[in-house]
């Protein structure tokens, strides 16, 4: 291990971002690697040690947060790509010729090759390399002090470790002297440390941060950026609305022309209007000369009338004078006339109310006589109604006994035909497998018939006795008939008798009212 990985490990901060110009060994690639919360930047111009990387990163699952270009760095370029001296021990080659490094390592051998340019002024921008915040640059590229290290560079890191040599090995000038330069003019105190492997030293300087001046700072730039965005948005909008005016303006001009040339025919179109107002105001002035002549006498007429109809005003005024005193006399006559009708009108009055009062009186007794017989019809309707009911129950039980009885005889009869059946048919089945009781099965079944016909008879006899019992059935309803006759007669002599109560009290009303109607009728015959 190089005393450079040594010192970098060393360092008692954790940078954010480490910008590395040329590796030259496998022990710096695998702690490059190693950094996973760091932002890792190699510019590495061998391609030997360009291949190394890239498999290790390749290897590592080609982490982002290392990024490695393959190119000769320099901090601004015109150009896409210069002369490089590439050699054949990795960590010898460079921009400038090897002239001594040859004299000390005989056994180099460089091949000349045009490789691409590696700018690293927008690498800075990029990720954010900047004096705000922990920022490492590790340099061991051969001839870095004169190709790509100046004061912008060196500023934008807080640490920087350089490889150089003290005597000139590539070039012809001297590499430390130019370094320290850069130091010196950056105001950084450095501190160079002698490398194991000559003629090379290791130069170390670091820079505290003043994060208040640093925030201000970048907080200001911040404000730069949003104040330059604020008046390129408002440059933007005037411009959008510096052409919609101009817009607008055009579509006035038209709009105003157009309405120019309106203007010019609607004052035509009103000059010939005046003129025409103009002879009809004319007409209009002779017309009213005219009008104003004749009402002038139509005036004088009309004050001529008005002057007669005044003095036929007076005397008419005069002669209703004479009307309204004649009618006052008759008034006064009128009410005194009045005053008598109303005090006889009222003597009346008194006679017909107590003559109603007495009508009321006789109407409350005929009414409650009325009453009293309305009441007694009442009770004889229930007392009817009672008996139709009780009737009527009686009917329907000796119906529904008849109906018990007719069935049981139908019963019995069926019974005993099949009594008689069975009987014959026994018989017959006998009288087929016994022919010598031939006489004796015809006697008896002459007895048989005998007692058949007797069955028969009674038989008859039972239908006599239900035709007895329909006679008795409609006799009971012709009973039943009656009565609800009757009540109903009896429910239209209540209703009449109501009627008469009703009728009379519409009576007695009535002659209440033609007594006083014919004492109103001759108070006004008088």
């Amino acid at each position: 291990m190089s005393d450079l990985l040594q010192i970098v490990k060393g360092l008692s901060m954790q940078p954010k971002c480490v910008l590395v110009l040329g590796a030259r060994t496998e022990a710096m690639l695998n702690w490059l690697f190693s950094l996973t919360a760091t932002q890792v930047v190699l510019v590495e111009p061998e391609p030997a040690m360009f291949e190394k990387a890239t498999l290790l990163h390749n290897a590592k699952s080609s982490p982002e947060s290392v990024v490695i270009k393959h190119g000769v760095p320099a901090f601004e370029a015109n150009q896409k790509s210069m002369r490089c001296f590439v050699s054949n021990v990795p960590g010898y080659s460079s921009v400038l010729p090897p002239n001594v490094i040859k004299s000390i390592r005989p056994a180099l051998e460089f091949t000349e090759q045009d490789t691409a340019v590696i700018e690293l002024k927008p690498l800075l921008q990029q990720f954010d390399i900047s004096e705000s915040r922990p920022c490492l640059l590790i340099s061991q590229l051969n001839g870095a002090e004169q190709q790509c290290l100046n004061n912008q560079l060196l500023n934008a890191f807080t640490h920087v470790v350089i490889q150089s040599s003290l005597k000139p090995v590539y070039g012809e000038s001297k590499p430390a002297e130019k370094l320290e330069k850069e130091f010196t003019e950056c105001g950084r105190d450095y501190l160079a440390l002698a490398e194991p492997m000559p003629p090379y030293s290791n130069f170390v300087a670091t820079k505290q941060v003043n994060t208040k001046q640093a925030l201000s700072y970048f907080s200001q730039r911040q404000q730069h950026r949003e104040i330059k965005a604020e008046l390129e948005s408002q440059f933007n909008a005037s411009q959008s609305n510096a052409k919609i005016v101009d817009e607008e303006l055009q579509q006035t001009k038209q709009q105003l022309q157009a309405a120019k040339q309106q203007s010019e025919e609607k004052q035509k179109q009103l000059g010939d209007e005046l003129q025409h107002a103009k002879e009809q105001l004319h007409a209009a002035k002779q017309q009213s000369e005219e009008k104003q002549k004749q009402l002038g006498d139509e005036l004088k007429h009309a004050k001529e009338q008005l002057q007669t109809a005044q003095q036929q005003s007076e005397e008419k005024q005069k002669q209703l004078g004479d009307e309204l005193q004649q009618a006052k006399e008759q008034l006064q006559t009128a009410q005194q006339q009045s005053d008598e009708k109303q005090k006889q009108l009222g003597d009346e009055l008194q006679q017909a109310k107590e003559q109603l009062q007495t009508a009321q009186q006789q109407s409350e007794e005929k009414q409650k006589q009325l009453g009293d017989e309305l009441q007694q019809a009442k009770e004889q309707l229930k007392t009817a109604e009672q008996r139709s009911r009780e009737n009527q129950k009686q009917l329907t039980e000796v119906q529904e006994n008849n109906t018990r009885k007719n069935k049981e005889l139908e019963l019995d009869l069926l019974q005993k035909t099949k009594l008689l059946e069975d009987e014959l048919q026994s018989q017959s089945l006998k009288l087929k497998h016994e022919a010598h009781w031939h006489n004796e099965h015809k006697v008896w079944n002459q007895s048989l018939k005998n007692e058949n016909d007797t069955l028969k008879a009674t038989l008859d006899s039972e239908k006599e006795k239900y035709r007895e019992i329909l006679n008795n059935n409609e006799f009971l309803e012709e009973e039943l008939s009656h009565a609800n006759r009757m009540l109903f007669v009896l429910e239209k002599t209540l209703e009449s008798t109501s009627s008469k109560c009703v009728e009379d009290k519409k009576n007695d009303k009535k002659h209440l009212i033609l007594n006083k109607f014919g004492i109103d009728v001759k108070g006004s015959v008088e």
